[in-house]
């Protein structure tokens, strides 16, 4: 039998003949796990529908999706409703979904939160845990997939912000099932080294499932008991794995991490070179601003004649010493003054001015010592009495005592 020849055009056209024409396929409901969403800026929507053996492809153009009442994510069990028809220009069936309700979050989104959730409530992702990044380090361990765009990007950004800073690759598969263990033993590798001063661990970006190595539960205890400083920069800046949460430092994308990990050079010496220029500028300012005012001192009347401040000094000199030599004898003046009067005072008080006026005192000789009388009540007969006069003493001996009469 002549076997008949087929175009590729006719051959796509024969089965997507055969997908309109299925009963079923033109009406039908889909239940899968959204993954790989983009919603384009047409307003089409592009993602995956997937269950744990199988995928399959969808759209959703912007006139269906527009009154959808939630906004559709990676991670999410929806309900689709719409048919199966080939896409031409790739040969390629897909499901184009007229409307689609949310049947609930997909499975390894509920995986993802329960370990959260453990982890969190375990104190694991602490800032106590966190260790400072190095400001300049000199060699950084990377683990990532030798072969992924991501080591690419990270090597490009450290070597263009900082040349002299070495890398050292520790090579891990970042997806399928022999992943994890890659990824745990890569990086305990780099951290028993004593020349790595930054690990970065890092994935380009994909679907929940891609990145689902990074949410491991023994990865994640190994990144937060590592002795060295670790950066995380898995998937894209919407993507949240459980080892960006353990990370010392979480990166958005790896070509964030990377410029987190290294300083750029080039703007620091820039900005270096600035500050010189600066420095330079002020410092001359002040050493002329310095000679504008020597210029203006040396100018003076006194810097041309110096014997000018000697003269001045003298005279003021002159000054201060008569106005302290009038201090000082004022000063003098007024004590002697005020000692003429309190002598004057004092004169006046004297006993002996009394005796000069006719009076006399009277003292009590016992043992040898004198006491003043001054009341009868004080002598008895018998006693030795001595009284003072103005020009004189007279020693007698009492023998009669008088009272004073009252008449």
């Amino acid at each position: 039998m002549e076997s008949k020849h087929f175009t590729v055009s006719e051959v796509t056209k024969y089965i997507k003949n055969l997908l309109r024409n299925d009963d079923i396929l033109n009406q039908i409901e889909v239940v899968g796990e959204i993954s790989n969403f983009h919603h384009h800026r047409s307003g089409h929507m592009y993602f995956s529908l997937k269950d744990d053996d199988s995928k399959i492809n969808a759209v959703m153009f912007k006139g269906n999706n527009f009154n959808l009442d939630f906004q559709p994510e990676d991670g999410q069990k929806v309900r689709a409703f719409g048919y199966i028809d080939l896409y031409v220009p790739r040969g390629e069936y897909q499901l184009y979904v007229e409307s689609m309700i949310e049947e609930g979050e997909g499975d390894l989104y509920q995986k993802f939160l329960r370990l959260k959730e453990k982890l969190e409530k375990e104190g694991l992702f602490a800032d106590e845990h966190k260790q400072p990044i190095p400001e300049f380090p000199k060699k950084i361990g990377l683990v990532t997939s030798a072969g992924g765009a991501a080591i690419r990007d990270i090597i490009s950004v450290i070597n263009r912000r900082d040349a002299r800073v070495s890398i050292l690759v520790a090579s891990a598969r970042v997806q399928g099932s022999e992943s994890v263990g890659e990824l745990i033993e890569s990086l305990r590798y780099l951290d028993n080294r004593d020349d790595i001063d930054l690990i970065i661990i890092s994935r380009g970006g994909g679907s929940l499932e891609d990145l689902w190595s990074f949410n491991n539960e023994i990865l994640a205890r190994g990144i937060v008991g590592a002795s060295t400083p670790i950066i995380s920069g898995v998937g894209h800046e919407t993507d949240f794995t459980i080892a960006d949460l353990a990370a010392d430092l979480r990166a958005p994308t790896p070509s964030a991490a990377a410029e987190l990990a290294v300083k750029d050079m080039v703007s620091i010496r820039n900005r270096f070179n600035n500050l010189n220029e600066q420095l330079y500028y002020k410092i001359n300012k002040k050493i002329k601003d310095a000679r504008k005012e020597l210029d203006f001192i040396l100018k003076n009347r006194i810097w041309r004649n110096p014997e000018l401040i000697i003269s001045d000094q003298r005279q003021e000199f002159d000054n201060i010493s008569n106005d302290f030599s009038q201090a000082i004898e004022s000063y003098f003046k007024d004590k002697y003054d005020e000692i003429g009067k309190l002598s004057l005072k004092l004169d006046g008080l004297s006993p002996l001015k009394i005796l000069s006026r006719g009076y006399s005192i009277t003292e009590k000789i016992d043992d040898d010592k004198s006491k003043v009388v001054s009341s009868i009540a004080n002598l008895e007969k018998g006693d030795l009495i001595k009284t003072l006069l103005k020009n004189g003493q007279l020693l007698s001996k009492v023998k009669n005592i008088k009272e004073a009469s009252n008449d």
